[in-house]
């Protein structure tokens, strides 16, 4: 018994590993085309958040720039009258302006990182369009193969076992035909008017037989 357990054991490590070096390469194809797109999907999710902070960013810009214009003329239009408070509108722009600088570099990064990603996305996806296009020619291909390998596993039978076919199929055909044939009425194809002829002449035929009959008959009796 453990002889047969080591040949079963055997056989199945042999179909296990038959199996495993089979390929489904459309799966393949199938799957990598899916990761594919939820990846680009994902991506241009991530490229309409950085897209959003953009504009966030744009518009703090805007809004220290005008700052800073803000406290110049508030710091020009006090200088006369209140010096200290000049300087201190001259101090919060310059917070401002530090600010401002801070906020272009960050934008300026920002946008770097913005296009990486918008390049990325659309290089992907024309890898995608690639990929897609290759698949539904491989498969058409793979079509093509089929139906040759198919038409030319047919032609190598014809002189067997398909001509056998067709000529037993046309034995059962031409037996129906003569089966149809005899089952058809005398004279069917006669019409109604030569039809009436011969009935009329059977029955003749039948009448002088008839007194024939009678009259070697009656000779008898006399």
């Amino acid at each position: 018994m453990s002889l047969i357990k080591r040949l079963v054991t055997t056989v199945h490590s042999s179909v296990d590993r038959t199996l495993a070096s089979m390929e489904n390469h459309e799966a393949v194809v199938d799957a990598a085309l899916r990761e594919s797109r939820e990846a680009v999907s994902r991506a241009r999710v991530r490229l309409n958040r950085l897209e959003k902070d953009g504009k966030q960013q744009r518009n703090r810009i805007t809004e220290l720039t005008s700052e800073v214009g803000l406290w110049n003329e508030r710091a020009q239009s006090v200088a006369e009258s209140d010096r200290p408070k000049a300087l201190a509108c001259i101090k919060r722009r310059k917070a401002c302006e530090q600010d401002l600088e801070l906020a272009k570099a960050q934008a300026i990064e920002h946008g770097r990182i913005e296009q990486r990603v918008r390049d990325s996305i659309s290089e992907s996806t024309n890898r995608v369009q690639a990929l897609q296009s290759q698949r539904n020619q491989m498969r058409s291909r793979e079509a093509a193969a089929q139906a040759g390998k198919i038409v030319h596993s047919l032609d190598g039978r014809l002189g067997t076992d398909v001509e056998a076919a067709i000529e037993r199929w046309e034995v059962t055909v031409g037996e129906a035909e003569l089966l149809t044939d005899t089952l058809l009425p005398v004279g069917v194809d006669c019409d109604d008017f030569a039809a009436e002829f011969v009935t009329k002449e059977e029955n003749q035929l039948l009448e002088d037989e008839l007194d024939s009959l009678l009259t070697s008959g009656g000779g008898k009796n006399e």
